[in-house]
């Protein structure tokens, strides 16, 4: 990696990351109303609990994807006509 590359990386990470924390700050201020009031399940009214709820799913899908790429690996020559 040339050293503008790491560059960009690291300005591609800064850029993400303040973008979440600018709609994490910006979900402090949304009212979320309970979908399960009447079960006494509250959770979806909780302070930040959808955006941590979203990083959790993404990084469970992440672990399956890298899982599954692992499995799923084959060598080079898998397809060759020996």
């Amino acid at each position: 990696m040339t050293p503008g590359e790491r560059k960009a990386a690291r300005i591609a990470w800064a850029v993400g990351l303040l973008v979440l924390g600018a709609i994490m700050l910006v979900d402090l201020g949304v009212h979320h109303h309970a979908h399960f009031e009447g079960d006494g399940l509250s959770f979806d009214t909780l302070p930040e609990f959808w955006p941590l709820y979203g990083f959790g799913a993404t990084f469970v899908l992440l672990i399956v994807a890298k899982t599954l790429a692992v499995a799923l690996k084959r060598k080079d020559t898998f397809y060759a006509d020996d």
